[in-house]
């Protein structure tokens, strides 16, 4: 094997790692980001996503609605759910959850 080509084997494996690194940290900020567009798009005010919380299992046959409850900036928060069965065209579910719950 040339020299070259040992030398650009060398540099690929070691900047793979740092290529896996910052897709995996840039992840969940996407999610934050969509979370929050569609709560601005139900009419709620929700500039940025602070939190996500899985809810609670829910009951046998509600598995593929797979609730969230959003935590935004403003300190309001949101049950987000949004069907697993919809194939993409149906809208998400908002609902505000009230400040003591």
């Amino acid at each position: 094997m040339s020299n070259a080509r040992l030398l650009a084997l060398t540099v690929v494996l070691l900047c793979l790692p740092m290529v896996g690194n910052a897709q995996s940290e840039s992840r969940p900020v996407y999610r934050e980001r969509e979370l929050a567009q569609i709560i601005r798009e139900a009419g709620y005010d929700c500039s940025q996503v602070e939190s996500i919380t899985t809810a609670p299992a829910p009951p046998p046959g509600w598995e593929s609605l797979r609730p969230e409850i959003a935590t935004c900036q403003n300190g309001k928060r949101f049950l987000v759910t949004k069907s697993g069965r919809s194939g993409g065209n149906i809208r998400p579910v908002v609902r505000p959850i009230p400040g003591g719950a």
